[in-house]
């Protein structure tokens, strides 16, 4: 069996050990946009975007060595959390996660456990843009085209302006195809 995981809900001021860690599974993967994805001009590396880091525990909970019932409300607080959103920190051996989010949780109750149960935990990465945590962010590798404009000419519809003369000047053949009229 690998060596402990905690969950620490900050929020609820609380950190969640559990009796039994059966497997630790840590995903971190890379998504390689298709051509139609990613921007025109731009090569596989530079349209590969960073997936949100996920990490699925499977464990046992028992009563053994608890008060009675111990499993079944940390149930109704793993179900809690879920359904409020709440983000927490989780610390495997591997690594420690921050700003995570309880994604789905299933729970089983058997012949076996009968006083607890087993279950998987899947977290995932969540933070807003800016590294505050909370809100899905793209975190993309993609090239941002900073080029030149090219020439740029003033355009004016004041009278006496070159190509001003009604509907044919510059400005007003420019509002014309935005649909607008002047």
């Amino acid at each position: 069996m690998p060596s402990s995981v905690v969950v620490q809900v900050p929020s609820y001021g609380y950190t969640y050990s559990f009796s039994g860690v059966i497997s630790v599974q840590h995903e971190f993967t890379l998504k390689i946009q298709t051509d139609s994805e990613s921007e025109t001009g731009t090569d596989y590396v530079n349209g590969a975007r960073n997936q949100p880091d996920k990490v699925t525990l499977t464990v046992r909970e028992s009563d053994v060595g608890h008060a009675a019932g111990w499993s079944d409300r940390m149930l109704q607080a793993l179900e809690s959390i879920k359904r409020k959103r709440l983000l927490c920190n989780v610390v495997t051996s591997a690594k420690t996660y921050s700003g995570m989010l309880l994604m789905e949780f299933s729970a089983t109750i058997d012949e076996e456990s009968q006083s607890g149960w087993e279950g998987t935990l899947a977290f995932m990465k969540c933070e807003k843009p800016g590294g505050e945590a909370g809100k899905m962010y793209d975190n993309s590798s993609a090239a941002v085209h900073v080029g030149s404009a090219g020439p740029v000419q003033a355009v004016s519809n004041a009278p006496g302006a070159p190509g001003s003369a009604g509907t044919s000047s510059p400005l007003n053949q420019l509002l014309a195809r935005a649909g607008v009229q002047p």
